[in-house]
């Protein structure tokens, strides 16, 4: 009986493993990268995260310790009252007493004017020196701190009378109940004087000292606490941390890269659609009229670019425009465009008129005499004359090479065809491109036209360019014009070339050949109606 066979019978090859493509390795090196970057934060998150929590653990014992330093003169003077300062029988049974009951004080001390010393303290008072952490706590109680012991130090407090003088030592509460809170030995909390940091109060592991403090607290005027942590507390969250940063990274990077791969399979997928839209005719040119609102002339239009695809809604410009200006797909998209007004125009007596036809450029076509010559190639089969024709550029792209395209404008102008600037005063160039390109025709973007009627600042802005191309003698075309009140505030500022949504949306060559008949068409009193073919 055959249990079974190996599929690998001479003469065939057995399957391979396909390689991993380049591909899935650079993405594997940016996801790694992205997270090994993330996980070198374990540090700075670690020290935020302790100084957080410890600092949070601190605050009430801190503020206890505050409290209890501003009740220290308080306390002491009352004491002072229940000795003799003769160090008698009576004198040290109290500072016993004293010690004994109250559990802020470590041990209590005594010296007399005439020399005399006793203490709570029963070993030798020698060994105890003191050096000055904060001279005036009040006029007659100042801070000491004692010298070192294996421990630390002991923080004292020192009430000097005309009797004699009274010394008590504190009980290390803080920096005892803090210490051991995370680990042996892990923090050090450390009471210093603003003005004298070289003298100090700690209890702890000394070697923390020569570690940067972790953070500062101010707990009274003239005196901070400086938290030290060992390090091993630091490497322990920071192990903590680094896993969680490692994945977030990674997690991140792995997002980012399936969004910038989705973008990139949404261009690519659009740039295939708009060369299947180019090839296929689905650029229309549509018409805005720009009218003299001083002579209720039609001045002419602007044509834009909107795509048509079969069975379907109009696309919004906004949609596929910028795009095809990264692309360069607006070159071919403006010469179908071109090549459609053409011809919808002859169905016009356009030439009889001096009505001007706008049409869109951007700052590459003017940079390149070669790309206008194909533009104008198919203006001449027409016989709309070149003065009828205008170029407008927007200042939102930044031209890359003014000198070109400064030649190329004087040349268009020769022949007759004006450049205006396009969306005025909201882009790179600023009015500096008016001197720089020699252009003496501007629009005012919309952005302005909507303040007028408001006290916004965009409105003095306004006015500001109004006064500007007034003085340089600059044609002038308000863009975005939608109410009468708006209409009639250029016109009084000496702006009566208008365009906007008030006299008329961008509309296909039927609607628009409509609304010419019913608005005069030239200085000369000839109608569109007239012209019509």
């Amino acid at each position: 009986m055959i249990i079974g066979h190996r599929n690998n019978a001479p003469g065939k090859d057995t399957p391979k493993r396909k390689p991993l493509g380049r591909q899935t390795i650079l993405s594997f090196g940016f996801i790694l990268g992205i997270a090994c970057l993330l996980s070198l934060l374990s540090v700075p998150v670690a020290q935020l995260y302790l100084s957080y929590r410890i600092g949070a653990d601190s605050d009430e014992l801190l503020n206890t310790y505050s409290m209890r330093l501003e009740q220290l003169p308080g306390l002491l003077t009352s004491l002072s009252h229940d000795f003799q300062f003769d160090c008698g029988v009576a004198d040290q049974a109290k500072l016993d007493s004293v010690a004994y009951r109250n559990f802020v004080i470590k041990r209590i001390s005594l010296s007399t004017n005439h020399g005399g010393e006793c203490s709570s303290y029963r070993g030798s008072l020698e060994d105890m020196q003191l050096m000055p952490l904060l001279s005036k706590l009040s006029p007659q109680v100042s801070l000491w701190v004692s010298s070192e012991t294996p421990d630390g130090t002991l923080l004292a407090a020192k009430w000097q009378g005309a009797q004699g003088q009274l010394t008590v030592y504190l009980e290390p509460l803080v920096s005892e109940s803090l210490k051991n809170k995370y680990c042996q030995n892990c923090v050090l909390s450390v009471l210093t004087s603003v003005d004298n940091p070289t003298v100090a109060y700690w209890r702890g592991d000394s070697g923390l000292l020569n570690e940067q403090p972790l953070f500062r607290s101010l707990i009274l005027d003239g005196l901070q606490v400086n938290t030290f942590i060992h390090p091993r507390l630091m490497a322990q969250y920071k192990a903590e941390f680094w896993l969680p940063l490692f994945l977030l990274g990674a997690a991140f990077a792995a997002i980012s890269l399936s969004l910038y791969r989705v973008y990139r399979r949404r261009s690519v997928s659009l740039h295939a659609l708009i060369e299947r839209g180019l090839a296929k005719q689905e650029f229309v040119p549509y018409y805005q009229p720009i009218v003299d609102v001083s002579t209720n002339t039609l001045y002419g239009c602007e044509m834009l670019a909107r795509w048509q695809r079969p069975g379907q809604a109009v696309v919004p410009p906004m949609e596929f425009i910028p795009y095809v200006e990264k692309s360069g797909q607006i070159l071919p998209i403006t010469e179908q465009l071109i090549e459609k007004a053409v011809g919808e125009m002859s169905k016009l007596n356009w030439q009889r008129t001096k009505q001007v036809i706008s049409i869109n450029v951007v700052p590459d076509q003017l940079e390149s005499l070669e790309v206008m010559e194909k533009s104008l190639a198919l203006l001449a089969h027409s016989e709309i004359t070149p003065e009828q024709i205008a170029f407008e550029v927007t200042e939102r792209k930044q031209f890359t090479n003014l000198t070109m395209a400064s030649d190329v404008i004087e040349q268009l102008r020769r022949r007759g065809i004006d450049v205006k600037l396009d969306d005025a005063g909201t882009g790179y160039g600023g009015f500096s491109y008016i001197q720089q390109l020699n252009i003496r025709s501007l629009k005012i973007d919309k952005m302005f036209v909507d303040n007028i009627g408001t006290e916004e600042l965009k409105l003095s802005l306004l006015d500001s360019i109004i006064a500007f191309g007034r003085e340089a003698g600059m044609e002038m075309i308000a863009e975005g014009v939608e109410t009468e009140q708006q209409s009639r505030y250029l016109a009084s500022q000496g702006v009566y070339l208008q365009q906007g949504y008030y006299f008329g949306k961008p509309m296909i060559f039927k609607d628009f050949a409509y609304f010419c008949k019913g608005i005069s068409s030239s200085p000369r009193g000839e109608t569109l109606s007239a012209c019509l073919a």
